[in-house]
């Protein structure tokens, strides 16, 4: 299997993940810090399988255990963050929302990593702005920003944070074998912050919510796990980071498939695109 057709499989299995996570968030009675425990885990022994299987490699926590407190500090807020977005908000608005995190990988990009800020990325910049802003607005109120969007923008910030702090640590990490970690140590410090959630867990023996879970974490793990081996196969970065934005347009057409999410439509698809054209141009 070449890394394009590895590619094309991780954007559509994140896309169908985003589906499932806001199918799984519908329920408001659902325990947001024992979804987000469940994930977190059930994604690291899934990449962990993948990690042992391709020769797992100890990621050097020594050499920097700051960064790594981070991994998990700044995934286990960011992955709680998108599940209460995912509560109260459709599928395809934070979807597009989130693009938002490239903005905050940039901007840390430059600052801790010494990385340039262009022209071309400054019109990215505004057209990301635009389509999140577009998506936001309610037809009715013109108001900007309901509580599950802020969630959303929260939640896409820390990623972005958390992706370059990612950066500086696969410089020296192999990336399959940090990734797994990366799922574990923010599911552990979830527990650490509120051990009370284990008392939530028998929701997970219920079948239906078990098969929901595990087939979310199933395609979420198949997502990041698709994207490194493509690498492995000889796709570059610039290719495989904009071949992943197609996931914004994909995932606002599944959610209006199977989701009924049509309200706004147009206007989700043009923010879409902007979003999408917004974010290619600041790789």
């Amino acid at each position: 299997m070449n890394w394009l057709v590895l590619s094309i499989i991780s954007v559509v299995m994140l896309s169908v993940s985003n589906l499932l996570r806001r199918v799984l968030m519908k329920d408001e009675k659902s325990d947001v810090m024992a979804y987000s425990f469940v994930f977190q885990i059930l994604c690291a022994l899934l990449v962990g399988l993948f990690a042992f299987a391709y020769d797992f490699v100890a990621p050097p926590i020594r050499e920097f255990p700051l960064n790594f407190a981070l991994t998990g500090v700044l995934y286990a807020a960011g992955t709680m963050l998108l599940f209460k977005a995912y509560k109260t908000t459709e599928a395809s608005r934070v979807t597009i929302l989130t693009s938002s995190s490239a903005l905050w990988v940039i901007i840390t990009a430059i600052i801790f990593l010494g990385e340039s800020f262009t022209l071309l990325k400054a019109v990215g910049v505004t057209l990301t702005l635009v389509g999140v802003i577009l998506v936001s607005i309610k037809p009715k109120t013109g108001t900007l920003f309901s509580r599950g969007d802020l969630y959303a923008l929260a939640g896409a910030a820390v990623y972005g944070v958390a992706f370059t702090n990612d950066a500086f640590i696969l410089q020296s990490a192999n990336a399959l074998s940090y990734t797994s970690l990366a799922f574990f140590l923010p599911g552990l410090l979830i527990l650490l912050i509120r051990p009370s959630l284990v008392k939530n867990l028998k929701l997970f023996l219920r079948p239906s919510v078990l098969l929901k879970m595990t087939t979310f974490s199933i395609f979420y793990s198949i997502s990041a796990v698709t994207v490194y081996l493509a690498y492995q196969k000889g796709g570059d970065a610039a290719q495989l980071g904009s071949i992943s934005q197609s996931v914004v347009v994909l995932t606002v057409l599944l959610a209006a498939i199977f989701l009924g999410e049509r309200e706004n439509l147009i206007k989700k698809s043009v923010a879409a695109m902007l979003a999408t054209i917004g974010v290619l141009l600041l790789r």
